[in-house]
């Protein structure tokens, strides 16, 4: 059923749209009669309080993830040694990120291919998923890639990087959506 929102009554000067009462009257600069103006109230939004709060989250794990994975753009070969730990704790940040903060996106995903009615979430899902799990069966098992696909340093790369940020660019995107959504 619908439920209309609530609304305020306040009343404004036509001249002096600063001047703002809670009850009838005349204006306290100009003298002329305020006018009734009908203001809604913003109602509590769970869908943008769950999505601001998966995007915290993830935010919270994809900055290191991030920093981790585009090290050695930065500071080149100097974690060579540890560089297979570094795969594992990209596979610990990135997660959590994937797995929960992302989980509307997933179920939106197989809701589009259910329906045949393709979309945006769709996208997400498979890059995402593909890239998770790509870095995950280089991880758990890298003797399943041909020896041609090692790199440099003599390992699988992987894109846990790739997925985390995609979740949380996207969970950027609903908040900023929702928000202006209220606000119209």
């Amino acid at each position: 059923a619908f439920v209309p929102p609530s609304t305020r009554t306040d009343y404004i000067c036509p001249m002096h749209p600063e001047v703002v009462e809670e009850a009838q009257g005349s204006c306290p600069i100009c003298g002329m009669a305020l006018e009734a103006r009908t203001v809604i109230l913003e109602e509590e939004n769970p869908e943008l309080d769950d999505m601001s709060r998966r995007f915290n989250f993830s935010l919270m794990f994809t900055i290191p993830l991030f920093v981790i994975a585009m090290s050695e753009m930065v500071v080149g070969d100097v974690f060579l040694q540890f560089a297979k730990t570094w795969q594992w704790i990209q596979l610990l940040l990135a997660s959590p990120v994937v797995l929960w903060a992302g989980w509307p996106f997933f179920e939106r995903a197989v809701q589009s291919v259910k329906t045949w009615n393709l979309n945006m979430f769709t996208l997400i899902g498979l890059g995402v998923t593909v890239a998770w799990l790509y870095s995950l069966v280089a991880v758990f098992i890298p003797t399943a890639f041909p020896a041609s696909m090692l790199n440099a340093h003599g390992i699988i790369d992987v894109y846990f990087e790739a997925a985390g940020v995609i979740i949380t660019l996207v969970l950027l995107g609903q908040v900023l959506e929702l928000k202006a959504r209220g606000q119209t």
